[in-house]
């Protein structure tokens, strides 16, 4: 088969088609080519079929495509893109350049076709092949992840003009329908006892410390980010209230100091001592996730997270009649509550029904029925049927 090399070495086999610009043919395979100068450099390609028809089209796209290519990236290798992509999101928040960096050592380690390919020979076939392989392993919400970093990636080849198009527009699976995760949020009574239990560890040099900080995220409501980071001078015992910047958004917002809370509070700060001041970190630790998975692991309870912890105070609150736009507020959202409603009420807790019986007591006798003496005349319903009739 005639290569694109060939069409300028062998430059006799090849007929300039009249009245088309940029079209050759070649006078013995009868294949199309394109050859156009590009800023003074002679640029070359084979259109890959004998049809006219099909070589017009394909020579139409191949011209449009070498605008919007600079010829001095467009050898750019695959690497040298990742490294790019790396550097142009330095600026993210810290979550999302965890996810971007995760995501391209997967990608490194596993990519079939070598880092020194050149990103204008990608094909979404080789995505296609390399999605696939992780598809197995990752729940969807993860592959979507994977899906979006490759996404990006190749968004940024195109607006510095290294390709004309991106291979990840071609995909089949760019998006998966998120799975519903199944949240297990501890009781009140669940979250006492992994608390006790961390804490009875007597062989355990950092069992105080992490029974401290596992007791704090479930009575303060708070993240593992907000809780470790947490100063003296955060605590605000006049207004009763914890002053507190939330690490996703960068923004800050206060949290009452709940009577279930003060306790502790009182606790930690009589054992500073002279250590506290306002720059002193209220918690010891910065993490307990060990100590949580040991503690669930031995009452034969679900694996909870320190997320979860959080969520049981959420549940706490929302059962305690408080409103969902308060709750949302000491939780730092900016939703008004939406994200409580949508999210947490649905699996609060392993005594929903015995909530819903509560909630329906409420409603007391069905409204419609009126109650009359026995005897002197027979019950009807507001509408005038008798029971066991169905109104019209």
């Amino acid at each position: 088969m005639t290569t694109d090399s060939e069409l300028a070495t062998n430059s006799g086999y090849y007929a300039k088609v009249a009245n088309y610009p940029y079209l050759y043919r070649h006078t013995v395979s009868g294949r199309y080519y394109g050859v156009k100068k590009i800023k003074g450099k002679k640029r070359e390609s084979s259109l890959k079929t004998s049809d006219r028809k099909i070589a017009e089209r394909r020579l139409k796209d191949w011209v449009a495509n070498l605008e919007k290519i600079d010829s001095e990236v467009e050898k750019t290798t695959l690497h040298e893109l990742v490294q790019k992509f790396i550097a142009v999101n330095q600026g993210k928040s810290a979550r999302t350049r965890d996810i971007i960096r995760g995501v391209l050592q997967d990608f490194e380690k596993c990519w079939p076709h070598g880092l020194d390919v050149e990103v204008r020979n990608i094909r979404p076939s080789h995505l296609e092949e390399w999605l696939a392989r992780q598809e197995g392993r990752l729940r969807n919400t993860s592959y979507n992840r994977y899906a979006g970093v490759l996404k990006q990636l190749f968004e940024l080849a195109v607006r510095d003009r290294i390709i004309a198009e991106s291979p990840f527009k071609q995909v089949k699976t760019k998006w998966k329908k998120p799975q519903t995760p199944a949240r297990h949020i501890p009781t009140v009574e669940e979250f006492q006892s992994i608390v006790d239990c961390i804490r009875s560890q007597r062989f355990t040099r950092h069992a105080q410390n992490s029974a401290d900080f596992i007791a704090f995220l479930g009575l303060a409501g708070l993240g593992q980010a907000e809780a470790s980071s947490l100063t003296w001078g955060d605590v605000d015992f006049p207004n009763n209230r914890l002053n507190i910047r939330r690490h996703k958004t960068d923004r800050r917002f206060t949290v009452p100091i709940y009577a279930h809370l003060m306790p502790l509070l009182e606790k930690l700060k009589s054992q500073a001592g002279e250590n506290l001041t306002a720059g002193t970190r209220v918690l010891r630790v910065k993490d307990a996730k060990k100590g949580l998975r040991s503690a669930c692991a031995k009452l034969g309870l679900p694996r909870f997270s320190q997320r979860n912890l959080r969520q049981s105070l959420i549940m706490r609150l929302w059962k305690a009649g408080v409103d969902r736009k308060l709750i949302a507020k000491w939780q730092g959202h900016q939703d008004g509550g939406q994200l409580i409603l949508d999210t947490y009420t649905e699996v609060f807790g392993s005594d929903d029904d015995d909530y819903e019986r509560l909630q329906l007591a409420k409603i007391g006798s069905p409204m419609n029925v009126v109650r009359v003496e026995t005897g002197t005349a027979k019950e009807s319903t507001a509408d005038g049927n008798h029971p066991g009739t169905i109104a019209a």
